[in-house]
C-alpha cells in the first residue's frame, strides 16, 4: 500500500535544496530566454519558488488542503523529472504550479509572458471602455447635469490628486448625478483613490473587516526588498499570521457625504486597488454599481516580489490577506446591481438612469454570498 505523504512531509521535501539566502533576489540586467539550466539548478529553482508559496505568501495558511495538495503536487512531480533545459523551457515546466490557487493578483512571469491563472467559470463581457480614454483619470460635466469622472489607474501622483480636487471643488457642487467609470482600471496605488472616497461618503469607510501579515524570515526579507516602508515592517517575526488591521468605519456620514445619485461602472478588469475604492463606496446608500462583475484581487494584496537564480523567473506573492464582507470574492468579484449584457455599454445605461431621474433605493444593498 502506497503511503499518502502529508501536506508537511511534501513541503519540506521541497524546501531542502533552498534557503533564506534565495529570497529577494533582484531583476537581471538583461533577459536570457535561452539560458541553459542544469538539472540542478532547475531542482534549485523549483525549490525557491516552493519558498515563495509555502513560506512567504500570506494565502498559504488560508487555502485548504485541497488546494495545497494540487500545488505541491504539481511542484513535486516538476521537481522529480528536473532535466537539462533552457530558461523559456523551464517557465513552460512550471507554468502550471499556481494555477489551482484562487487568487488573481499571485504572478508567476518570464519574457513578458503570464502562467496560467485561477480557472475562472464567468465569461467576461464587453460592457464598453473607460470614458478617460488613453488618459490616466478624466473629470467633465455632461449637459445634463451629470458629472462624470473615469479612472483608468489609481496613482499616487500630484496631477492624479490635484484632477480630483479641482472636481470635488468645481464639478460636484453643481451636479445632479455622479458617474464613476472604473472599467478597465486595474488598480495602482490607492492613496488618493481612498480620500476620494472618503470624501464622497464623509467618513473614512473601511473596504475590509481585518488585515493579516504573514511574517516569517522569508516574508520578512522579502517584504525589505520589495517594501521597505511598509508599516507591518514593525511586526516581530512568526509563524503565524499577524493580525494588523481592524476595519471600524461601515457607515457613511449622510450631513457630509456627496448624497445625489451615483453610478460607478465596473467590468472584469476592475481590481485590485480599484476595487478597495469600489468596496469603500458600497457602504454609500447612493450607489448604483453597472457593468460586469469585478477582477475579485482585493483578498490578498500588497505584493511582494523577488526572481529565482538560474531561470530569472518573476515570482509575485501577496504580503496581505483580507477578509472582506463578501465570501468567494476572488472567485467571482463584485457583481453589479445591474449586470450589462454582452455589448451593452455600462456609461450609456448610466446615462440614461441620470437623464429619466431615477433614483436609488437606499435599502437595496446586501451582503453578496
Amino acid at each position: 500500500m502506497v503511503k499518502i505523504p502529508t501536506i508537511k512531509e511534501m513541503e519540506n521535501f521541497l524546501l531542502q535544496d533552498s534557503g533564506l539566502e534565495d529570497m529577494g533576489i533582484p531583476a537581471p540586467e538583461k533577459r536570457e530566454p535561452n539560458k541553459k539550466l542544469s538539472t540542478d539548478d532547475v531542482r534549485h529553482d523549483i525549490s525557491v519558488l516552493a519558498r515563495y508559496l509555502i513560506r512567504v505568501y500570506v494565502g498559504w495558511p488560508v487555502h485548504d488542503e485541497i488546494v495545497k495538495r494540487k500545488v505541491l503536487t504539481r511542484l513535486t512531480k516538476a521537481y522529480k523529472s528536473a532535466h537539462d533545459m533552457t530558461a523559456t523551457k523551464f517557465f513552460d515546466f512550471v507554468r502550471n504550479v499556481i494555477e489551482p490557487i484562487p487568487d488573481n493578483h499571485i504572478s508567476l512571469r518570464f519574457n513578458n509572458v503570464r502562467a496560467f491563472m485561477t480557472v475562472k467559470t464567468r465569461e467576461h463581457k464587453d460592457v464598453g471602455t473607460n470614458i478617460a480614454g488613453k488618459k490616466t483619470v478624466k473629470a467633465e460635466m455632461r449637459n445634463n447635469g451629470v458629472a462624470v469622472i473615469g479612472f483608468t489607474g489609481m496613482h499616487k501622483t500630484d496631477e492624479f490628486r490635484d484632477v480630483i480636487i479641482a472636481f470635488q471643488k468645481n464639478i460636484l457642487p453643481k451636479a445632479n448625478a455622479l458617474i464613476i467609470d472604473l472599467r478597465g482600471n486595474g488598480g495602482g496605488n490607492s492613496f488618493y483613490s481612498d480620500q476620494f472616497a472618503y470624501f464622497l461618503c464623509g467618513a473614512k469607510v473601511d473596504s475590509m473587516k481585518k488585515t493579516f501579515v504573514r511574517t516569517t524570515p522569508e516574508a520578512q526579507k522579502v517584504l525589505g526588498f520589495s517594501n521597505p516602508d511598509a508599516d507591518w515592517r514593525k511586526l516581530k517575526q512568526s509563524e503565524k499570521l499577524q493580525l494588523w488591521r481592524k476595519g471600524v468605519c461601515f457607515k457613511i456620514d449622510k450631513k457630509n457625504a456627496y448624497m445625489k445619485p451615483i453610478f460607478i461602472l465596473t467590468d472584469e478588469n476592475t481590481g485590485s486597488a480599484t476595487e478597495m475604492f469600489l468596496l469603500r463606496m458600497l457602504h454609500h446608500p447612493m450607489v448604483t454599481v453597472i457593468g460586469d462583475n469585478s477582477r475579485g484581487m482585493e483578498v490578498y494584496g500588497n505584493m511582494v516580489h523577488g526572481f529565482l537564480p538560474h531561470s530569472k523567473l518573476y515570482v509575485a506573492v501577496g504580503a496581505n490577506y483580507r477578509i472582506l464582507e463578501y465570501d468567494n470574492f476572488e472567485l467571482h468579484g463584485h457583481k453589479p446591481d445591474i449586470k450589462c449584457k454582452k455589448g451593452q455599454d455600462a456609461f450609456q445605461i448610466a446615462m440614461s438612469m441620470c437623464t429619466n431621474r431615477v433614483h436609488v433605493d437606499e435599502s437595496k444593498h446586501s451582503k453578496q454570498k
